[in-house]
């Protein structure tokens, strides 16, 4: 079995505080599974890579072209499951041990409950997204009830599917919508394996 984390990012210094890079990699660092290998990609290719493995420098066009880039590349490396990681948030160290066992349980789509954090690291309020019900219904109303920075995927998963460009910032939710009603099974942890960060230049606001 092999495991990939991978890690995308574009003028980071200049959109997110390095206090919050720095936590959010020392909180790879510190999972309790750690046999696994990060695939990064600077898209904006301005800068050095942060890790220096597995390395990749090409300005794409935005973060969704990005993913679609480094997912595939840990994909092709030999993965059998990726995990999606957003620099500006940070994971409990559980994160990939747990998500990792549902993924061999045959799970396509696995991600779980969270918390928002300030730009200070003070928990604002708990996201119990488990209580909204079923996922499919949720998706098919347009409800988003999986945390795309907490995201893990099997190989079985990206075979078929990739991020639309087009649809940023909803790339993900339009993904989810196809590939559950394609078969592909979804499962959310009812755990706080993700802390994430509100504040006003989240990727996702400024268009990158």
């Amino acid at each position: 079995m092999k495991v990939g984390v991978v890690i995308y990012h574009k003028d980071i210094y200049k959109i997110y505080d390095s206090r919050w890079v720095d936590k959010c990699l020392e909180s790879i660092k510190n999972q309790t599974f750690s046999d696994y290998q990060i695939y990064e990609i600077n898209y904006a290719a301005d800068m050095d890579c942060l890790i220096k493995a597995n390395c990749y420098q090409i300005e794409l066009s935005n973060y969704a072209e990005a993913m679609n880039f480094i997912i595939s590349k840990a994909f092709e490396d030999g993965c059998d499951y990726v995990f999606n990681v957003n620099l500006d948030d940070y994971y409990h160290p559980t994160r990939f041990e747990k998500q990792l066992e549902k993924l061999k349980e045959g799970y396509d789509i696995v991600s779980s409950d969270f918390c928002y954090i300030d730009e200070d690291n003070n928990i604002t309020h708990h996201k119990n997204i488990c209580k909204h019900g079923d996922i499919k219904e949720n998706l098919l109303r347009n409800h988003n009830v999986i945390a795309h920075p907490a995201v893990a995927m099997s190989k079985n998963f990206w075979n078929s599917n990739r991020y639309d460009i087009t649809k940023t910032p909803q790339e993900d939710l339009e993904l989810w919508k196809v590939a559950i009603q394609n078969g592909y099974k979804f499962y959310i942890i009812d755990e706080e394996l993700l802390y994430y960060r509100i504040h006003e230049k989240q990727v996702s606001n400024v268009g990158n």
